[in-house]
């Protein structure tokens, strides 16, 4: 079955999905270390956003997913929303239609807004980025 969401997303937003969601399901756990209290560094979908970003040069939008979670994403190059660490669902990445003419509401559940304050300039935060960005590119060189 081919949903109908295919006929509206330009290929090449398909095309790049597929390979996205192929590095981040073929990802290995990585130890993100400790942050500067010693606390165990856990996956959040702020740094795997920027690490995906980071490797196939996609821009990453802080904000809140619908309606007040704390949410990071990527851009595909046509303004797509590429949602690689869904919150509180199991499954994904995903790719969501985001043109004004929509039909969907889904593109209405990510709202772009300043979060985080300080968090991405920690060096355990920006660690982490640089683990997983190593542990995607490790993954997509496999193939």
């Amino acid at each position: 079955m081919k949903p109908h969401v295919l006929s509206r997303l330009p290929v090449k937003d398909v095309e790049l999905f597929e390979k996205v969601r192929r590095a981040v399901t073929d990802l290995p756990d990585v130890d993100l270390g400790e942050d500067r209290t010693g606390q165990k560094v856990f996956l959040s979908c702020h740094m795997l956003a920027r690490a995906v970003g980071q490797v196939f040069g996609l821009k990453h939008v802080d904000g809140y997913f619908y309606p007040n979670y704390e949410h990071t994403w990527v851009l595909t190059p046509s303004g797509n929303i590429l949602d690689v660490y869904p919150v509180g669902i199991l499954g994904g990445p995903f790719l969501v239609d985001a043109g004004m003419d929509c039909p969907s509401p889904a593109r209405r559940l990510y709202k772009k807004k300043r979060i985080l304050r300080g968090m991405p300039r920690t060096p355990s935060f920006r660690r982490a980025i640089n683990t997983i960005a190593v542990a995607i590119r490790k993954t997509v060189s496999k193939k």
